[in-house]
């Protein structure tokens, strides 16, 4: 808890600028501030999961789900890639973590922006930076790594619905019934994993999109700036871009195999034609749960995270920062001055 309370205190430390409103100042304390409160949030999570045991409890209810496959599948249990990907990517994420603090450590400052800063802050800041970077890389994995196990689960579970479906073997009751209940363990296990995952997708993107709106907002001072920190600056921007997309891209995968499970059930001609009373209630059962029991996170708790909204965030957002860079031009041709 001590490091998280300092973690709130270094936010303090990147948020406090002297810039008047849409000065380059202003733009890059921001930029690289709101990501310091993503930070924070990476280790309450990471803290919370951890306290709660949430990652024994999520594997135990994931050896249950892949005990009631039909066929076992050994190649789908296997992570080693992804974990192979995550070292990978972490590699570039800590470079443009690093980067624009170095680069302003040698200038006696913070921010480029900014005025000359002890260096006491500016070494305490380097150092978090790393720690910064670990924390986040941590919670990422964990993230991404639970919500594929669960999209692996639904896919082959999708799967095998299918050739059921085509074998025309879903009118018998006992094939249904596996399917029933094996339908409602995954739904539990989804509902188990965004009670604690959710925590992290509420407010992360929130603040990614932030600096993602601010990033697109510095591209403006491109001439104001010397070439090599631009390129930090858009380094970083690329990198936030990224990390955001990991966020969303897996949770949206999921929702997008959750609906391919609903196409199946609701394109069946076999219910229809059932005289079996059991059957056709087994079957309904399956149909209303999925509509019913809500799998989806939200950022902020109001915008799920689906095709929809990724598509619709990534356009409003970066025009946000395009919008800002309109003002300050009309602000300039006006005699004003930022």
């Amino acid at each position: 808890m001590v490091i998280i309370v300092l973690l709130f205190a270094r936010v303090g430390q990147l948020m406090e600028t002297k810039g008047n409103s849409l000065s380059f100042a202003w733009a890059e304390s921001n930029f690289f501030g709101f990501p310091a409160i993503f930070a924070c949030v990476s280790a309450l999570c990471v803290f919370g999961w951890t306290k709660n045991g949430f990652i024994p409890k999520f594997i135990q209810k994931l050896a249950r789900v892949r005990m009631l496959r039909l066929e076992s599948n050994s190649k789908l249990d296997s992570y080693r890639l992804m974990q192979v990907l995550a070292l990978i990517f972490s590699i570039p994420w800590l470079l443009a973590m690093m980067s624009w603090i170095v680069y302003n450590f040698t200038h006696n400052k913070i921010y480029y922006g900014g005025e000359d800063t002890n260096i006491f802050f500016r070494v305490i800041l380097v150092v978090s930076n790393f720690y910064i970077w670990y924390i986040s890389t941590i919670c990422l994995a964990i993230y991404v790594l639970v919500i594929l196990a669960v999209t692996r689960e639904v896919d082959y579970f999708n799967q095998e619905l299918k050739r059921a479906k085509e074998d025309r073997l879903l009118k018998n009751i006992g094939a249904l019934e596996k399917f029933d209940f094996r339908q409602n363990q995954i739904l539990e296990m989804i509902l188990l994993a965004n009670g604690s995952l959710s925590s992290f997708s509420t407010f992360a993107p929130l603040f990614l999109f932030y600096a993602l709106a601010n990033g697109v907002y510095l591209t403006s001072f491109m001439d104001s700036v010397p070439l090599f920190y631009f390129v930090i600056l858009m380094f970083n921007l690329a990198a936030v871009i990224i990390y955001n997309a990991f966020i969303l891209f897996p949770t949206c995968a999921l929702q997008e195999h959750l609906t391919a499970t609903n196409v199946i059930l609701i394109n069946n001609d076999e219910f229809e034609c059932s005289k079996d009373p059991i059957v056709y209630q087994t079957y309904r059962i399956m149909v209303d749960r999925l509509q019913k029991v809500d799998t989806r996170m939200a950022v902020i708790g109001a915008f799920p995270i689906t095709r929809n909204f990724l598509a619709a965030a990534s356009f409003i957002v970066p025009n946000l920062g395009f919008l800002l860079a309109m003002v300050k031009k009309v602000l300039i041709a006006n005699g004003g001055h930022v």
